[in-house]
């Protein structure tokens, strides 16, 4: 059994002035080491505007049905396939435990659940529990026992340090922001105004993400509803249309929108639009695919269907343009 109980974590201590003897070993490693950067996630294209970093903090936002769990799930699947990665769930957006599981099992296998397929990729059930002893050693998955119960961040980030503490987890992603009780602070105490509970809990998410080494995930869905250009295209929701958008921005560090322009085809977007520091991420924006069948991500160059490998390598002839004007020195 995997049960445990959630603790608080002590967060009073105040700041100080830095002086020479608290930080030179601590400058010469960082100069060693060089910037914090993160791990390759499979696929060369996305590892010039984004990696996973240890501490991190990543918001995705998106349309429905824009792609943005598929998305991350397959990022977060293939760290525990390439470095073994551990990664904490709270995801009631994405459907029952069993829905899950299904999920993950299908972006591994390549097979799916669907009866309708019955007699071409549908799952078998040997294929099934093969792999599911995996996904639950790699993935602590909370579910609700009772319908109405919702946890606050603060509650979901400690547990996320309880587990890092006792299984080693490295991620941990909420899905979506709107399933978590809001409104007070880790003390029970009503802010009354949105935008300073936001700047108090978004800021307890970010230390708990620095001193404990986590790279923490939430997924946000945009205030309004589907805003369309002349031409009847979708356009990409940016970090203002979320509730209280000011201060995700302003507490964020890399932030993500998975973007579909039709709404209806395989091809999305993957944007990039704030990168902090700017060793682990980039702003920019790049197209990508999802393989219904599969249901894995993919990338095309010169014709051909990439899709994700631990080993990084960039396809002949393949070049990434890196600019030198003022936008994107790392300073």
């Amino acid at each position: 059994t995997r049960s445990l109980i959630v603790t608080g974590v002590q967060t009073c201590a105040l700041p100080i002035f830095l002086e020479r003897n608290d930080v030179v070993q601590s400058i010469i490693d960082y100069r060693e080491k060089g910037a914090l950067r993160g791990v390759f996630l499979g696929f060369p294209i996305l590892h010039e505007y984004y990696t996973m970093s240890l501490p991190g903090v990543t918001d995705w936002t998106g349309y429905a049905q824009s792609g943005k769990t598929e998305v991350l799930l397959e990022l977060l699947l293939n760290t525990s396939s390439y470095y073994g990665w551990k990664h904490l769930l709270y995801v009631p957006d994405v459907g029952t435990k069993d829905e899950i599981i299904g999920i993950l099992i299908h972006k591994i296998t390549g097979k799916t659940f669907d009866k309708r397929y019955h007699n071409s990729n549908y799952i078998t059930e040997a294929e099934t529990l093969k792999e599911l002893d995996w996904v639950l050693q790699h993935f602590f998955i909370l579910h609700k026992t009772d319908r109405k119960a919702k946890i606050t961040p603060y509650q979901f980030w400690d547990l996320a340090v309880e587990l890092k503490k006792s299984h080693g987890i490295k991620t941990a992603t909420i899905d979506s922001w709107k399933d978590l009780r809001h409104g007070k602070d880790s003390n029970g105490e009503s802010f009354g105004r949105d935008d300073k509970y936001l700047e108090d809990v978004l800021s307890y998410r970010n230390m708990i993400a620095e001193e404990y080494n986590l790279h923490l995930h939430t997924i946000i869905h945009p205030r309004n509803g589907i805003e369309k250009d002349k031409n009847g295209n979708r356009v990409p929701p940016k970090p203002d249309d979320l509730k209280g958008g000011s201060e995700w921005w302003n507490n964020g560090k890399v932030m993500i929108t998975i973007h579909r322009t039709q709404g209806h085809k395989n091809e999305f977007s993957f944007i990039v639009t704030k990168a902090k520091p700017q060793s682990v991420a980039k702003q920019g924006e790049i197209k990508m695919y999802l393989d219904v069948t599969k249901r894995r991500m993919y990338w095309e160059y010169q014709g051909e269907k990439i899709f994700s490998k631990k080993e990084y390598v960039k396809p002949n002839g393949l070049s990434f343009d890196h600019d030198e004007d003022e936008d994107n020195v790392p300073f």
